[in-house]
């Protein structure tokens, strides 16, 4: 068996609950060992508005965490009852959107980083394909008691469902607001001993019951208290020798922006002192003041709803900065560079790239201040509310509304009838929006880099006629930028953008070359 098991209370554990153990034997804090080099990841399915107790368990314990909400309603911080305190102000801002779509916020008057993912759906099937998880928080089994099969062993059969997903020296806490549901207790709660099996090569043990104080749904302070369930793997079991870093790392490059990166891009996020962000649709305190300031000066203020407040920035003064050099004194939670291959147009300062990959999971290790994104419509608003900074970079090829007129008329994105030589026509449309040449443009910015998806027929030769294209349009004394002009074209499909049969005027770049 593992070597995780833990028998006398501790006064360093982590966070500051109270813990009661067996023989009077009482500590502080969690007994499990955190991970410094990465966050704690914490997973509360079927929580409801009930989220805020696991939320308070963890969120003064001084380590980052990923709190992942899974329900068939998503409860987010933001809707009505939910989304303001008893002066109405907003208590959570919207960061971002996973790389699945899901909303990430923060509560902001925490200066410990962490992310609350809300997830629309059902428990079982999201978390039983998701990665491993540190804790698994349970107020409610709706969502995994249909394996039952024996009323006394109630809790063990449902976890023996779900313990590969936790890791080894994980913890189980079982919350008791339901535990007395009906005379008699609940069969949820059921298990045979103090110690007991779950699956052939795992046991989860018994160990401590805590309590702590925290807000409710209503923004009271109540107490809350739970039994705490350790889980052990055999170190000659499936899930003996598991790296649970590995396994859990996918957690934070599909759910936080800046784990998406690599060490040198996050240092240069710091040395440029580059701010935080939030969601492209979230309101902000700017918003906010806009629309307000002309309702009171209107003297509507008595007859209008007022929304509540949005908070002034989402981290706490330096939280931001102070978290960025988290993640350089912590790189094992970062990504390497993106891998690509490079072609170079003779006789141009142009170079084209090719990634293999998904864009929603790779868009912030391709964000750059002077990239624009250009893909379809409903891509490009998925790829800014998962990484907002491209939020002002964003090439519009298709206009949000059927009575106005695209920028590309007819635009065919794939296939053999797509529109001709569309690469030449992303490279013409960001540099032109990027350098407010038209109505579309939200803001100034240098275009050095263009960065799209897969397009036509997805060949080589293909985008590089394209790309010649465009520059035999531009003519031969047309000025050129000093600066390399790139195309960046992201693949998911292995067949697609194979190196054959290409086009006499370019050469594969060496990876090692100096742009």
């Amino acid at each position: 068996m593992s070597q995780s098991t833990t028998r006398k209370m501790t006064l360093d554990g982590f966070g500051m609950c109270v813990t009661y153990g067996k023989d009077n034997n009482s500590g502080i804090g969690l007994p499990i060992v955190v991970d410094e080099d990465r966050p704690l990841v914490v997973a509360h399915p079927a929580a409801a508005n009930h989220y805020h107790a696991s939320m308070s368990l963890f969120e003064d314990a001084g380590h980052p965490f990923v709190h992942v909400l899974v329900d068939y309603g998503q409860f987010c911080p933001d809707e009505w009852p939910y989304h303001a305190d008893i002066v109405n102000h907003a208590v959570y801002q919207r960061l971002h959107d996973t790389s699945q779509g899901h909303p990430v916020f923060r509560k902001v008057c925490i200066d410990v980083p962490h992310w609350q993912v809300h997830v629309a759906g059902d428990a079982y099937e999201y978390l039983s394909n998701a990665p491993p998880v540190d804790v698994l928080y349970v107020d409610w089994f709706s969502w995994i008691d249909r394996f039952i099969t024996r009323e006394e062993h109630g809790f063990a059969d449902m976890m023996a469902q779900y313990i590969s997903k936790i890791r080894d020296g994980g913890l189980v806490i079982v919350d008791h607001k339901h535990k007395q549901l009906r005379e008699g207790g609940c069969r949820w709660f059921n298990h045979p001993s103090e110690m007991f099996p779950v699956g052939p090569h795992s046991v989860m043990e018994e160990v401590c019951v805590v309590e702590w104080l925290g807000e409710n749904a209503y923004h009271e302070m109540q107490t809350y208290a739970a039994t705490v369930y350790k889980v052990h793997h055999s170190a000659n079991g499936q899930h003996g020798q598991t790296d649970w870093f590995e396994e859990i790392k996918p957690w934070f490059w599909n759910t936080v922006p800046e784990m998406g990166l690599s060490p040198s891009q996050v240092q240069g996020m710091l040395d440029n002192e580059i701010e935080e962000s939030i969601h492209p649709n979230a309101m902000t305190w700017e918003n906010w003041h806009e629309t307000w300031s002309t309702v009171y000066m209107d003297g509507r203020d008595g007859i209008t709803f007022k929304t509540p407040v949005p908070p002034r920035f989402a981290w706490p003064h330096e939280a931001y900065s102070s978290y960025l050099q988290w993640l350089i004194n912590h790189p094992k939670c970062l990504q390497k560079e993106v891998c690509k291959r490079s072609y170079r147009l003779s006789g141009e300062n142009f170079v084209l790239n090719l990634v293999h990959g998904d864009l929603l999971e790779l868009a912030p290790a391709l964000y750059t201040k002077h990239a624009a994104l250009a893909v379809r419509h409903k891509l490009s608003q998925q790829v800014k509310a998962r990484c907002p900074w491209w939020k002002h970079q964003a090439t519009v090829l298709q206009t949000r509304h059927s009575w106005e007129s695209n920028p590309i008329s007819g635009l065919q994105w794939s296939g053999e009838s797509a529109t001709p030589h569309l690469a030449k026509l992303l490279i013409e449309h960001a540099k032109a929006q990027s350098m407010a040449l038209t109505s579309h443009n939200t803001r100034y910015f240098e275009c050095r880099e263009i960065v799209t998806v897969a397009h036509g027929t997805a060949t080589l030769r293909e985008v590089m006629e394209a790309v010649e294209a465009y520059y035999d349009a531009l003519g031969f004394d047309a000025p050129r930028p000093p600066s390399t002009l790139e195309l960046t074209v992201v693949f998911m499909d292995e067949d697609e953008y194979l190196e054959d049969n290409i086009s006499p005027r370019w050469s594969r770049r060496d990876s090692d070359e100096e742009r």
